[in-house]
């Protein structure tokens, strides 16, 4: 999608993002948003 929309356009992933890894992994792939109900538990899986 990021090659397709282009730098200027958002790309927010969406869908089933339940783990540090596949947020790292949407990142990654070009997104810039993350959309998930997991979001504390995904940051408490950060490294202290």
């Amino acid at each position: 999608m990021r090659e397709t929309v282009g730098r200027d356009m958002g790309v927010k992933a969406a869908g089933g993002i339940r783990t540090l890894k596949e947020a790292l992994a949407m990142i990654q792939a070009g997104a810039n948003r993350i959309g998930t109900s997991t979001g504390v538990a995904i940051i408490e899986e950060f490294p202290e």
